[in-house]
Protein backbone atom coordinates (compact mmCIF):
# COMPACT_ATOMS: atom_id res chain seq x y z
CA UNK A 1 0.00 0.00 0.00
CA UNK A 2 1.45 3.55 -0.50
CA UNK A 3 -0.19 6.46 1.62
CA UNK A 4 0.18 10.13 0.46
CA UNK A 5 -1.08 13.52 2.09
CA UNK A 6 -4.52 14.33 0.72
CA UNK A 7 -4.11 18.05 1.27
CA UNK A 8 -7.33 18.73 -1.09
CA UNK A 9 -9.39 17.01 0.55
CA UNK A 10 -8.15 18.06 3.84
CA UNK A 11 -9.03 21.47 2.67
CA UNK A 12 -12.40 20.01 2.43
CA UNK A 13 -12.51 18.27 5.71
CA UNK A 14 -11.88 22.10 7.50
CA UNK A 15 -14.57 23.60 5.02
CA UNK A 16 -16.99 21.37 6.86
CA UNK A 17 -16.07 20.84 10.22
CA UNK A 18 -16.63 24.73 10.64
CA UNK A 19 -19.78 24.70 8.12
CA UNK A 20 -21.29 22.23 10.93
CA UNK A 21 -20.17 23.69 14.02
CA UNK A 22 -18.46 20.44 15.46
CA UNK A 23 -16.14 22.69 16.94
CA UNK A 24 -14.74 19.01 19.42
CA UNK A 25 -12.82 18.10 16.08
CA UNK A 26 -9.52 19.83 15.90
CA UNK A 27 -8.96 20.00 12.18
CA UNK A 28 -4.77 20.58 12.57
CA UNK A 29 -4.56 17.62 14.39
CA UNK A 30 -6.96 15.60 11.76
CA UNK A 31 -4.80 14.06 8.80
CA UNK A 32 -6.32 12.67 5.73
CA UNK A 33 -4.89 10.56 2.69
CA UNK A 34 -5.10 8.74 -0.19
CA UNK A 35 -4.43 4.73 0.18
CA UNK A 36 -3.66 3.41 -2.78
CA UNK A 37 -3.53 -0.86 -3.09
CA UNK A 38 -5.56 -1.33 -0.30
CA UNK A 39 -8.37 -4.42 -0.83
CA UNK A 40 -10.39 -2.78 2.11
CA UNK A 41 -13.95 -2.53 0.89
CA UNK A 42 -14.34 0.53 2.01
CA UNK A 43 -14.56 4.14 0.80
CA UNK A 44 -12.47 5.94 3.94
CA UNK A 45 -11.29 4.57 6.97
CA UNK A 46 -10.64 6.41 10.31
CA UNK A 47 -7.66 5.66 12.83
CA UNK A 48 -7.01 7.22 15.97
CA UNK A 49 -3.78 6.91 17.96
CA UNK A 50 -4.36 4.92 21.32
CA UNK A 51 -4.08 6.69 24.42
CA UNK A 52 -1.48 4.40 25.06
CA UNK A 53 0.81 6.04 22.16
CA UNK A 54 -0.11 9.57 23.20
CA UNK A 55 1.25 8.64 26.77
CA UNK A 56 4.39 7.01 25.63
CA UNK A 57 5.41 9.52 22.77
CA UNK A 58 3.88 12.38 24.57
CA UNK A 59 1.37 13.51 22.02
CA UNK A 60 -2.39 15.05 21.60
CA UNK A 61 -5.05 13.12 20.41
CA UNK A 62 -4.73 12.83 16.28
CA UNK A 63 -7.22 10.90 13.76
CA UNK A 64 -5.96 10.11 10.20
CA UNK A 65 -8.62 9.38 7.73
CA UNK A 66 -7.48 7.16 4.90
CA UNK A 67 -9.32 7.83 1.48
CA UNK A 68 -8.80 4.61 -1.10
CA UNK A 69 -8.29 5.49 -4.07
CA UNK A 70 -9.19 5.23 -7.08
CA UNK A 71 -12.74 4.98 -5.84
CA UNK A 72 -12.94 7.80 -3.54
CA UNK A 73 -11.38 10.14 -6.26
CA UNK A 74 -14.04 8.76 -9.04
CA UNK A 75 -17.07 9.46 -6.52
CA UNK A 76 -18.77 12.57 -7.71
CA UNK A 77 -18.00 15.54 -5.49
CA UNK A 78 -21.18 15.12 -3.28
CA UNK A 79 -20.40 11.88 -2.35
CA UNK A 80 -17.09 12.46 -1.43
CA UNK A 81 -18.45 15.36 0.95
CA UNK A 82 -20.91 12.49 2.74
CA UNK A 83 -17.97 10.13 2.81
CA UNK A 84 -15.87 12.96 4.87
CA UNK A 85 -18.78 13.38 6.82
CA UNK A 86 -19.44 10.57 7.84
CA UNK A 87 -15.86 9.84 9.05
CA UNK A 88 -15.77 13.19 11.07
CA UNK A 89 -19.31 11.59 12.88
CA UNK A 90 -16.81 8.71 14.22
CA UNK A 91 -14.70 10.74 16.23
CA UNK A 92 -16.08 11.15 19.42
CA UNK A 93 -16.77 14.84 21.71
CA UNK A 94 -13.76 14.40 23.72
CA UNK A 95 -11.86 13.96 20.92
CA UNK A 96 -9.72 11.42 22.80
CA UNK A 97 -8.02 9.49 20.17
CA UNK A 98 -11.38 7.07 20.46
CA UNK A 99 -13.59 5.78 17.71
CA UNK A 100 -17.28 5.99 17.35
CA UNK A 101 -18.63 3.29 16.93
CA UNK A 102 -21.59 3.17 14.11
CA UNK A 103 -24.02 2.28 16.78
CA UNK A 104 -23.32 4.05 20.30
CA UNK A 105 -25.94 5.31 23.02
CA UNK A 106 -25.45 8.95 21.83
CA UNK A 107 -25.44 8.64 18.30
CA UNK A 108 -25.85 6.09 15.36
CA UNK A 109 -23.68 6.54 11.87
CA UNK A 110 -25.92 5.44 9.19
CA UNK A 111 -27.44 7.20 5.71
CA UNK A 112 -29.89 8.78 7.40
CA UNK A 113 -27.86 10.94 10.05
CA UNK A 114 -24.99 11.09 7.03
CA UNK A 115 -27.80 12.67 4.99
CA UNK A 116 -29.24 15.10 7.36
CA UNK A 117 -25.89 16.36 8.16
CA UNK A 118 -24.61 17.22 4.64
CA UNK A 119 -28.11 19.03 4.22
CA UNK A 120 -27.11 21.10 7.23
CA UNK A 121 -23.46 21.47 5.27
CA UNK A 122 -25.71 22.51 2.11
CA UNK A 123 -27.56 25.33 3.95
CA UNK A 124 -24.36 26.37 6.18
CA UNK A 125 -22.75 26.89 2.19
CA UNK A 126 -25.65 28.97 1.29
CA UNK A 127 -25.49 30.91 4.35
CA UNK A 128 -22.18 31.89 3.24
CA UNK A 129 -20.71 30.36 6.19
Amino acid sequence: MQWTPATDVHARLRGITQALGLTYVDPDRVRCVRVEGSRANALARIWGLPPVFQDALRLRPHYVIEFMVPVFDELPREEQDRVIIHELLHIPRTFSGGIRPERSRSLTINHRIVERYYRQYLAAMKQGR
